[in-house]
């Protein structure tokens, strides 16, 4: 089977294998055992059937309930889906918090950046997204071998990249590699944000507008910062988030780099 990077589904455009990446010990993460994806409600038959030869047997869903009811994933019945929301409820799906939200987005730079950063901050500081983590890593775990599974939001950056982030960074990833995995994102969505651009500005809204909307959709380097500044500034560094917060053990550990690592 070839090695991709990027899953090339009709009907996504961030469907990403995390294999092949290197750890500090000279190892490198398996191919086609763990892989992050975004929206999974539109697939066709053909990407279904894909999904099947890439022998992945779980689906875990990250989203919020409102998101998931909205849209529900089109998987092949031998996928178990598994429903790990990170956040309980998804903020923009709230009537009220967006209209506040989109209003301010009109006249003042950086909201979106600012919401960003502090969405990335909960991941770290809420207890029901330390659970969701938590949830991942154990179906990691459990895992059988050669087996695969997929884990989503809707864009594929946001709780997709941080959970990225933590798995890579368990196995032994250094830290550069893993913020370039991050940040591939913009190279996966970039014909779907030109068009959302063009979209914005055909319906005459204004730069401040955009920029802010841009902030929403894309990856940046500040975010994934902030989470990590966050799970520093209560656990000490990130094996102490991993332990303390995930309540992951050493055997743990061991267990997930012996499973995923060549």
């Amino acid at each position: 089977m070839a090695h991709e990077r990027i899953i090339p589904l009709r009907e996504t455009n961030n469907f990403r294998d995390l294999g092949g990446y290197q750890t500090k010990d000279g190892r490198s993460v398996c191919w086609h055992r763990i892989y992050r994806a975004d929206d999974l409600s539109k697939l066709a038959s053909d990407d279904q059937a894909k999904m099947l030869k890439l022998r992945i047997k779980e689906d875990i869903d990250l989203r919020s309930h409102e998101e998931c009811s909205q849209q529900s994933d089109r998987i092949p019945d031998q996928i178990r889906y598994i429903f790990n929301p990170v956040f309980r409820h998804d903020e923009t799906q709230s009537t009220d918090v967006w209209a506040e939200l989109e209003k301010k987005m009109k006249k003042e730079p950086f909201v979106g950046k600012q919401q960003m950063i502090k969405a990335y901050a909960n991941m770290v500081n809420t207890s029901n997204a330390r659970k969701a983590f938590q949830r991942l890593f154990e179906h990691l775990l459990s895992l059988k071998t050669d087996d695969a599974l997929v884990f989503h939001g809707t864009a594929g950056k946001d709780r997709t990249g941080f959970s990225a982030y933590l798995i890579l960074s368990a196995l032994g990833v250094d830290q550069q590699t893993i913020i370039k995995d991050y940040m591939l994102t913009n190279t996966a969505l970039m014909n779907y944000l030109h068009g959302q651009t063009a979209a914005l500005r055909a319906g005459h809204h204004n730069e401040t507008e955009i920029a802010n909307y841009t902030a929403l959709w894309t990856a940046d380097k500040a975010y994934l910062r902030s989470a990590i500044q966050a799970l520093k500034d209560n656990y000490g560094d990130l094996m102490g988030f991993l332990t303390e917060g995930l309540h992951l053990s050493a055997n743990d550990i061991n267990d997930l780099k012996k499973m995923y690592l060549q």
